[in-house]
Parts: C-alpha cells; sequence; structure tokens
C-alpha cells in the first residue's frame, strides 16, 4: 500500500483549484490542529473571504475578508462578529447560518454589511463546523456580491421602466417569434379585446381576419425588413369580439439583421381617423363641387347681364345721343341757354355710355369671348397700368389654341384677383406679367416690386381672394405657388395642366 502523506506535505503540493483545495484541508484539519502552513494558504491562495470563529470571536481572517470589510486583521479580532452585520441583518444571518451548520440548509445566504468607511455592502456566505486548536470552532467562506446585486437591481429597473413604457404607449405592441406573440403590452386590450395573457404563446394570426390575410402581410413585413430597419403599412385586422378594424402597422426587427423572424410590430386603431378622413374628403368634393357650379352660375350670368346691359342699355343710351343730336341741330339760333343745356345732356349720356362699358366689361370682357386670353391679358394689364398708376409689362407667350372658354375665364379672373392685391397691399410700383404655354402646361407668373408677403398672410383663412385663386386653380388640377421675390415683392405662378 502507498504511504499516506503527512498533513504538511499535503499542504506543501501545488494545487489547481485553491478553493476547493482549501475546503479539503479544513476538512482534514478539523481532526486535528491548523499549522503554520494553513494560515499562508487561507491568507494567499483564495479569491474568496475567509474567517474563523471561535468562542464569538474572530480568531482568523484572510487578506480578501480584509479587502471587502476594509478593516484591519487586529481590528477584526476585536471586534464581535455581529458588529459588521448592517442591524436589519443580523437575525436572518445568524438563523440562516444555524441552519448550515446543522445540515439544515445547503445554499448560500445573504446580509449586507456596513465597511469601515460607511459603505453598504452585499455578502454571500456558507458556513461549516471545523475543529481549530482542538477546539470547536466556525468557518465561514464569503464573497462580495455588491456588484452582482447592483446589476440585478439595475436589470430589474430597466426591466420595469421598459414595461413602463410599453404600456404607456397607446399603440398595441406585439414581440413576435416566427409568427408567434412572446410579449404584448396593455393596449392589445384596447385595440384588439383581448388580454395578453391570452396571446402570449399564440399564432399572430388571431388578430386578423383569415389565414390568407395573416400570410399575405407576414410576407410583406419580412420581406421588406429584409433589407430595412422599419417598415408601416396600413392593413385590415380583427377584434376578439369578431369586429374588423383598419390598423395602422409599424413593424421593425430586432437586431442588426432579421434571424429567426423576430420582430416587433405596433398597431392603431385608425378606422375612426379613416372614417372622418373619407367625410371631410367628401365633404370637400361637395364643397368644390359646388363651387364650381356657383362660378360656372355667376359667370353665365355676368355674361348674361352684361350682354343685356349691352345691348338694352347701351343701344338706348345711343338712340338718346342721336336723338339729342338731332334736337341740337334744329334748335333755333338765339336760344343760347337751351343749346347750353342740350350739350350738358350730350355729355352725360357720353359718360353714361362709358361707364356701362365698363360695367359690361367687368362683368364679361368681350376681348375674353372675341380674341381669347392673351388678349385679355394685355388689355387687362394695360387697363390696371392706366387706373392705378403702377406700371404693368405684360409678356405674352402663348397662342389661344389650346385654352378653352372656360379655362380661359379662370386664369383671367385668377390674374385679376392678384392685380387687386397688388394694388390694395403690395405698395409696388412695377408689376410684370408673363403668360407662356407648352404642350403640357400653361403657366401665369405676376411679379411686383411691392412690400413682399408673409407665409401667415399666405396660409390665412380668411384670406379669400387666395383661396378663390387656389379654387378656381384646382378646378383644372392646376396649382397657386406664393413666394416673396428677390430683392422685394411677391411672385404668384399659376400653373394648370393642358389635356
Amino acid at each position: 500500500m502507498r504511504p499516506r502523506k503527512t498533513a504538511k506535505k499535503e499542504l506543501m503540493e501545488p494545487v489547481d483549484n485553491p478553493e476547493t483545495a482549501l475546503t479539503g484541508i479544513i476538512a482534514s484539519a478539523s481532526l486535528g490542529t491548523f499549522g503554520e502552513d494553513l494560515y499562508k494558504i487561507l491568507a494567499h491562495s483564495t479569491q474568496v473571504g475567509y474567517y474563523i470563529i471561535q468562542d464569538k470571536k474572530f480568531q482568523f481572517i484572510n487578506s480578501h475578508f480584509r479587502e471587502y470589510t476594509g478593516y484591519t486583521e487586529e481590528e477584526v479580532l476585536k471586534m464581535k462578529p455581529a458588529f459588521l452585520l448592517m442591524p436589519e441583518d443580523r437575525r436572518n444571518a445568524t438563523k440562516n447560518a444555524i441552519m448550515m451548520l446543522r445540515e439544515q440548509r445547503f445554499s448560500p445566504y445573504e446580509f449586507r454589511i456596513v465597511t469601515k468607511d460607511g459603505r453598504i455592502k452585499w455578502i454571500m456566505e456558507t458556513v461549516m463546523s471545523i475543529t481549530f486548536k482542538g477546539k470547536r470552532a466556525i468557518l465561514g467562506s464569503s464573497m462580495d456580491v455588491t456588484e452582482r446585486k447592483e446589476a440585478s437591481r439595475r436589470l430589474e429597473e430597466l426591466e420595469a421602466l421598459e414595461s413602463s413604457i410599453l404600456d404607456a404607449i397607446p399603440q398595441a405592441v406585439l414581440g413576435l417569434h416566427e409568427r408567434r406573440i412572446n410579449f404584448a403590452n396593455h393596449a392589445v386590450k384596447i385595440i384588439f379585446g383581448w388580454h395578453r395573457e391570452e396571446l402570449i404563446g399564440k399564432s399572430i394570426r388571431m388578430i386578423y381576419r383569415n389565414e390568407e390575410e395573416a400570410d399575405k402581410i407576414g410576407e410583406i413585413f419580412y420581406d421588406s425588413l429584409e433589407h430595412q430597419r422599419t417598415y408601416e403599412t396600413e392593413f385590415a385586422c380583427q377584434r376578439k369580439d369578431g369586429r374588423e378594424i383598419l390598423c395602422r402597422m409599424k413593424a421593425s426587427r430586432i437586431g442588426e439583421k432579421l434571424r429567426e423572424k423576430r420582430i416587433v410590430v405596433t398597431y392603431e386603431d385608425i378606422t375612426a381617423e379613416k372614417k372622418a378622413q373619407e367625410e371631410l374628403q367628401r365633404s370637400r368634393e361637395e364643397l368644390r363641387n359646388l363651387y364650381t357650379h356657383l362660378q360656372s352660375v355667376r359667370e353665365e350670368e355676368s355674361t348674361r347681364v352684361a350682354r343685356k346691359i349691352h345691348d338694352e342699355l347701351g343701344q338706348s343710351l345711343t338712340a338718346l345721343q342721336m336723338d339729342l343730336s338731332w334736337l341740337k341741330n334744329r334748335l333755333p339760333a338765339n336760344s343760347k341757354a337751351i343749346r347750353e343745356k342740350t350739350q350738358s345732356m350730350s355729355g352725360l349720356v357720353d359718360a353714361t355710355i362709358e361707364s356701362v362699358h365698363n360695367i359690361t366689361t367687368e362683368l364679361r370682357p368681350s376681348l375674353l369671348d372675341d380674341l381669347g386670353l392673351p388678349a385679355a391679358i394685355e388689355w387687362q394689364a394695360a387697363d390696371f397700368q392706366k387706373r392705378s398708376g403702377i406700371r404693368c409689362q405684360a409678356h405674352i407667350k402663348c397662342t389661344n389654341g389650346a385654352i378653352d372658354r372656360e379655362l380661359a375665364t379662370a386664369v383671367f379672373r385668377i390674374f385679376q384677383e392678384t392685380l387687386t392685391n397688388i394694388a390694395r397691399h403690395a405698395k409696388a410700383t412695377l408689376c410684370k406679367v408673363h403668360l407662356s404655354e407648352n404642350k403640357k402646361e400653361l403657366c401665369l407668373e405676376v411679379t411686383d416690386n411691392g412690400v413682399g408677403i408673409t407665409q401667415w398672410q399666405v396660409d390665412d383663412a380668411r384670406s379669400f381672394g387666395m383661396i378663390g385663386m387656389r379654387e378656381r386653380a384646382h378646378l383644372w388640377g392646376g396649382t397657386v405657388h406664393v413666394r416673396n421675390a428677390k430683392p422685394s415683392g411677391t411672385t404668384v405662378r399659376v400653373l394648370i395642366p393642358l389635356k
């Protein structure tokens, strides 16, 4: 038989795991007394804090124990063991130690200590009975687990924060793994009528109308998320009670790449919003149709009134002027007063004829019907310069062939409104007008050198002239752009597609 090694030789041999070896050494040493070599091993061969308590006093501590408590060996050997513990943890720590010594507990237990500099640390500890210097003693092995406890606490706080954020989101949030739901927030109850516990572990098909649509939206999401981080769309879903809803859905993959179909999807019920948008759109279309009808009726009525004034009142005034001229030629030579009166009446009739002409022109310019939009724009620019004193330069580069009567009327009315705004607000001295066309669109651009316009004025809901200009252009699929010109002034640009 191989001779048994002495305890001293065992202590002197190298070991692969100091802590395991230490426990074995202590167990064998419990039959005898510890020697000097054992103290060295306890002091230098482990990263665990070791201590020996005998007769309710510390008899030995190693260097690691000193490190995490902050006390010197001399200070520890003079204090009672309970002094290190937090007062509120002493009872439980003592109870757990007694249970482990009686072999009624086998797992480590945790408690808090107060270090020399006043810091609080978490300690994980196990204890066992040994024989030390011929008497019964307690060997404790302990580890500073403060960082682990702090990390665990921070993780719990982070998880609680994440849960709070998810539950604060008004949209339903679902996490998917291989198209199965692995987490959900409380809003799924509001959006879909399901408690989140009812959805965990279930197929995502539960919230769609049928399997075909569920597969379709799944293919759309996963194909898109292979190439981009997020994807947003609108899709029909179904609540627990069977009611169909329209959802705005936004999916995002988890991680830089799409693996195992791990994604997060948010669902927002936009059924009422869509219905309101459709009703608003319908209302706008109805108002625009009404506006179109009223404009058409107004133009027709203006044309009818202008023609009636021109034909009836104009003819009557012309006949009256001719009668006055006939009467004047037949008055006696010595009737000076009657001749002067007749002359005055003739002048008044001429002025009335001019007024009638101006009224009929404002109601419906005859040039617009007779010679078309280019001639009407040139005439209106000259008339504006005459009436306002603002120099107005017109540059026409378009023919009248592609512009029908109603379109010409709309553009001409927009031009009139633009000139009215310049006269009222711009404080300008010069106005430039450009009318051009190509195969695709008709362009009217009016620029002044006045004070300019603010965005608030452009967007003002009370600016009915600006609204009227936009609506007239919109009826023809066109747009009106208003911006400040350089170095000063305003530019109004009207673009209308030509069919």
